[in-house]
């Protein structure tokens, strides 16, 4: 979703009290691929609680069919794959490394996050959800590999708490296309998640949130991705708001019987995925410091045209 990156990250540079730690940084301009892995769980009811986390309680009626937790493993400068013009704009593929997750005791800190408000409509499509993503300094960071295989994170309070410390990065909101010339359907699978023992995979689209500011809300918000919706036309990319900034796709194992625990029929899942985004070409600091003394300027002209 767009809107004016230099004013906000203008904004952002003169927010007074404003204290972030100091997150990797993305390549602005740039397609990157980004590995996912998750542990989550999922109830065809849509009756599931996030224990402990606000901004989930608050997010419609506070229930879902589908959360989970999250550290991201691997940052990839990615490249754009070729797609027959005049759509274009389908997919990116991952490359070279930029960024690893070394685990706890490690040097590189941690990127985590959670996802939430995610309702079945069917068996296998949803609507909503958003994706909150935060940074973990070095030294701070808790997720190991015991952790993300359900031994000694259950689905409570304390493990919600260890994935949404940090410096917030951004918000994510899913959104539709991944069904062409439907505006209702958010994910898709392949198969039932809550059949217990099953794999398949999932896919979706999602849109930066512009309202919960983060440092990398404005690289995130490239609106790269063509989708077709629901109007006359037939080409994607063709009509206001068939762009979208992010593409996800999942693949699950229903077979995390330490987050079974909740209402009936609730089923856990361990799962990874690998999102991709072409990043927003923010504008430089020296940009920025430019377009601050600009609006400073035309400031003192118009009060000197009123004396």
């Amino acid at each position: 979703m767009k809107k004016s990156v230099a004013m906000g990250a203008f904004a952002l540079m003169v927010g007074a009290g404003t204290a972030w730690a100091d997150p990797i940084s993305l390549p602005a301009d740039s397609p990157v691929y980004i590995q996912f892995n998750n542990i989550e769980q999922v109830n065809g009811l849509n009756n599931l609680t996030v224990p402990g986390y606000a901004p989930a309680a608050t997010y419609l009626d506070g229930l879902q069919g589908n959360w989970g937790l999250f550290n991201i493993s691997s940052l990839q400068n990615g490249f754009a794959l070729p797609t027959p013009l005049p759509e274009g704009h389908d997919d990116i593929a991952g490359g070279p490394t930029f960024f690893a997750d070394d685990g706890p005791g490690g040097t590189k800190g941690q990127i985590t996050g959670i996802f939430y408000g995610i309702d079945f409509t069917s068996p296998t499509t949803a609507t909503n959800g958003r994706i909150d993503l935060y940074w973990q300094d070095a030294g701070a960071d808790t997720i190991d590999a015991s952790c993300l295989a359900g031994v000694t994170c259950v689905p409570d309070a304390t493990t919600v708490a260890r994935f949404t410390s940090g410096t917030f990065l951004a918000r994510l909101d899913f959104a539709s296309g991944i069904v062409s010339g439907n505006d209702t359907t958010f994910l898709q699978s392949n198969i039932d998640p809550t059949t217990n023992g099953g794999s398949g995979h999932a896919d979706a689209f999602a849109n930066v949130n512009l309202s919960t500011v983060g440092p990398w809300t404005d690289l995130l918000n490239g609106n790269w991705f063509f989708i077709d919706s629901s109007d006359a036309g037939t080409v994607r990319g063709d009509s206001p708001g068939e762009t979208r900034d992010l593409r996800f796709s999942t693949f699950f194992n229903v077979t995390l019987d330490s987050w079974d625990a909740g209402p009936a029929g609730t089923q856990g899942l361990r799962s990874n995925d690998p999102a991709r985004v072409f990043t927003s070409p923010v504008p430089e600091p020296a940009s920025l410091t430019l377009l601050g003394l600009g609006l400073i300027g035309a400031a003192a002209r118009r009060r000197r045209k009123k004396a």
